[in-house]
């Protein structure tokens, strides 16, 4: 998005997602698979330490995307959409080898087809869920606003966390909640947050760029084709 220069920062970040959701997948273990594993239903105090942690990843995602090497280049959408991107692969990833597990209370257990499907659209939706608010705290890192996005994304992340939780133990209608979230949220960090890290006169080139691609694609559809012409010799 900002050239090859936010390569580098974008990649290391990657890495970081993947270690930070490693971590994530420990804590939701201790904190929230086990108890509803021992006690078979959803207790309260797991719920609230859920919205813990997803502050306590908000505040890693800050510290990491507020650093002056990340600053410096403007990386900081590009590089907290990759982190979150690690970071919920690893998550989704933990919470399907749990599923498969044949004594998970949930209402998918075992490796069948539902442990599967559900699979997938954990799998789909969890890394683009958390790679949009990445951007998000990424974009307010460089409009120097982090601080209040913190944590709002907190709060989301917390939600995210919630909705799959409950959606794979005791509330599967939950689960529809997310496709419509990364559908709304792919329009936002795409049109604004992303194009953040971009500099001003290059924003202003590719915003041009897009507008004139909307112009010709309309007259495109408007434009009036010819008919054949075919020449026949008598």
């Amino acid at each position: 998005m900002a050239g090859f220069y936010d390569m580098p920062n974008a990649t290391k970040h990657l890495a970081f997602g993947l270690v930070l959701g490693a971590f994530s997948g420990i804590l939701i273990d201790g904190l929230f698979i086990e108890w509803v594993a021992e006690l078979g239903a959803v207790p309260i105090e797991s719920i609230g330490l859920m919205v813990f942690l997803g502050l306590l990843q908000a505040l890693v995602f800050h510290f990491l995307l507020t650093r002056e090497g990340v600053r410096l280049l403007r990386a900081p959408p590009t590089s907290g959409w990759t982190m979150g991107l690690g970071m919920g692969a690893i998550q989704a990833s933990y919470l399907m080898i749990r599923m498969a597990d044949p004594n998970w209370p949930g209402f998918v257990s075992g490796f069948n087809m539902n442990m599967i499907m559900v699979g997938i659209l954990i799998t789909i939706c969890m890394p683009a869920l958390e790679a949009i608010l990445g951007s998000w705290q990424g974009s307010a890192v460089v409009e120097k606003k982090p601080l209040s996005v913190l944590w709002q994304a907190g709060l989301f992340r917390s939600f995210i966390l919630i909705v799959v939780l409950l959606g794979i133990t005791s509330q599967p209608i939950l689960l529809i909640i997310l496709p419509p979230a990364v559908l709304y949220g792919f329009s936002i960090a795409e049109e604004k947050w992303l194009p953040s890290a971009l500099i001003p006169s290059v924003r202003q080139e590719y915003q041009r760029t897009l507008r004139k691609a909307t112009k010709r694609a309309i007259q495109k559809e408007n434009r009036e084709l010819g008919e054949f012409v075919f020449d026949s010799e008598e």
